[in-house]
């Protein structure tokens, strides 16, 4: 029996950032497939779509409604969507794996991230947030009973264990439960919750390297030297960054699998561009243009960082 669950999820939109994050896990971790399990929680795909992704790598795919959207904050659902509230559910997957990794799909695997689960001695592990930033930014307000002080970690790659030894399905029940409670405080909404759950549940968390968890907007060298890079908020590799290591894996998608990013800006779809994989995943230009003619650019210089 494989002993790691590896888990994503993504509305049929993103299905091809997906796509992305299966062909570097094929590419580079062929280790940690070997003895892992991959689970896609979706809304809003086809089987088409999800027969595309599964030629990448076998893929299991569950579907994911998540029961308290009605309390949270607008920005919530236009920002976030219901499904970052997901990794909630790789809790539940220790009952049958040793490991757990939530994957995001906003990310570029460049190199074997296996490692991860050996840096998580307590059962529990983040990156470590790089700025002096504490719980509070993710709360709209400070929430009684918890250190609000405590360190910030990023929570968009998660890898647990069984070193956790609470009940997996009391983990993730506390988590929609705190979730449905305190809704409407909620900034940075799944990851607040986590953060406050290690505390509730008096979770030690270790500290992921960099290497797991490298933002793109970080310096030449710790890219150069991640084995994930992770495009953190709203500068995607599909709208603002040219990473040409994810352009060539998106575009192999698309050419293999018809996992085809929808850009409806009027323009390129005028002048026939979008039947083009650089412009499918080009800014707007009406928007964007020092954006768009710097994604040229690096695009024509097949840049990486």
């Amino acid at each position: 029996m494989k002993n790691t669950a590896v888990i994503l999820g993504a509305t049929g939109d993103l299905a091809f950032a997906l796509g992305v994050v299966l062909q570097g896990l094929k590419k580079y971790n062929s280790t940690l497939l070997a003895d892992s399990d991959i689970f896609i929680y979706y809304q809003n795909m086809d089987e088409p779509t999800k027969q595309s992704l599964g030629n990448i790598l076998p893929c299991q795919f569950l579907s994911y409604k998540f029961p308290y959207m009605k309390n949270m904050r607008p920005h919530i659902l236009r920002d976030y969507g219901e499904m970052t509230f997901v990794r909630y559910e790789c809790f539940r997957y220790l009952k049958n794996y040793e490991y757990v990794l939530w994957l995001d799909a906003d990310i570029l695997i460049q190199g074997d991230i296996s490692g991860m689960r050996k840096q998580i001695p307590h059962g529990i592990g983040f990156r470590r947030e790089y700025y002096d930033e504490r719980v509070r930014v993710n709360f709209l307000a400070d929430i009684p009973g918890f250190q609000m002080d405590a360190p910030h970690y990023n929570a968009g790659i998660i890898a647990i264990s069984r070193a956790l030894k609470n009940n997996p399905d009391e983990l993730a029940d506390w988590c929609y439960q705190k979730t449905a409670e305190i809704g409407e405080n909620l900034y940075y909404p799944d990851q607040g919750i986590l953060l406050l759950l290690c505390q509730h549940f008096n979770l030690k968390i270790d500290a992921l390297d960099e290497k797991y968890n490298c933002e793109a907007r970080r310096p030449h060298q710790p890219l150069r030297q991640a084995a994930l890079v992770h495009a953190v908020g709203h500068r995607k590799f599909w709208k603002y960054y040219y990473f040409d290591k994810w352009f060539r894996f998106y575009k192999t998608g698309v050419e293999s699998n018809g996992l085809v990013c929808q850009n409806n800006f009027s323009v390129f779809k005028k002048l026939g561009l979008l039947k083009y994989p650089l412009f499918q995943v080009a800014p707007n230009p009406a928007q964007y243009p020092i954006k768009f003619l710097t994604y040229l650019l690096r695009a024509c210089l097949h840049c990486n960082y």
